[in-house]
């Protein structure tokens, strides 16, 4: 096979299910402005909402937004006044998440593209089906990726392309410990889309996400963000559904130029096919 260019050079890599894959938490997420809705009557407006999606999500939760803070030391969480409700599947594996301002749907137990997309566009319709929403000001979907396992992270070099790796292989001096190696890039789009993705060895102790579990030891992490902001005002335009689709196809893009054949395979892959 061709080693592709670059990490979008192939349009559509084909689906590879991966029984031990990498990624730890995907997430999607639809932000717009604050709704005087949620404002005035949230609890009632929540309760309806709930009630749409109960037979998927019979587990409700209430409480306050945190914002996600990206610090030198990683990544810490800030308490906000503006409640929120978190709507949770019987297993536990997928969670909908919703304010005046966000809704978003997060799983541990990702398979499939277009159930994910699924998830999120049906929790969407049943929020816009109580409250007005007049405008969109971003869509994203992000994949967290992790390897934990020493042996892989001893054997990284085979598992991950050369390019992406760096520094983080390179042979280090006796007097000079590598603690982190992390890297970012952000890439744009002609449709107005962005990609944003950082990688690398993460020290101990650390994470790049409070939902994810902190290791005693340095682990390897691929952090990718595909998302469309747009302007105030600006309708969200197209098929909703098939926004999302492309933001998420463009994750799955990077991280098949990011992983070598070896790794498919490491990963439980049967690519052969």
């Amino acid at each position: 096979m061709a080693t592709p260019t670059h990490p979008f050079a192939v349009s559509e890599p084909g689906s590879v299910p991966l029984r031990e894959a990498p990624l730890v938490r995907a997430v999607g997420q639809i932000r717009f402005p604050n709704l005087t809705r949620f404002a005035v009557d949230g609890d009632a407006v929540a309760t309806l909402i709930g009630a749409e999606l109960a037979q998927r999500y019979p587990l409700m939760q209430v409480g306050h937004e945190v914002a996600e803070i990206l610090t030198a030391e990683g990544v810490s969480q800030e308490r906000r006044s503006s409640r929120i409700w978190r709507l949770t599947s019987s297993d536990r594996h997928w969670r909908i998440t919703f304010s005046g301002s966000f809704l978003s749907v997060d799983t541990s137990n990702y398979r499939r593209r277009e159930e994910f997309v699924e998830r999120l566009v049906e929790a969407w319709a049943a929020l816009s089906c109580h409250v007005k929403v007049p405008s969109i000001d971003r869509i994203g979907v992000r994949y967290v990726n992790q390897l934990t396992d020493k042996d892989q992270i001893d054997r990284i070099r085979e598992l991950i392309r050369p390019e992406v790796l760096g520094v983080a292989v390179a042979r280090q001096p006796e007097e000079a410990e590598l603690i982190s190696a992390l890297t970012e890039v952000q890439y744009g789009f002609g449709d107005g889309a962005s990609f944003t993705s950082r990688w690398g060895l993460l020290p101990a102790g650390t994470a790049v996400d409070p939902e994810l579990d902190v290791f005693d030891y340095p682990t390897w992490v691929l952090d990718m963000d595909s998302f469309r902001e747009f302007d105030l005002g600006e309708p969200a335009g197209g098929d909703l559904r098939e926004l999302i689709l492309e933001l998420a196809l463009r994750g799955y893009q990077f991280f098949r130029w990011t992983v070598t054949e070896e790794g498919l395979t490491e990963f439980g892959g049967d690519h052969g096919i």
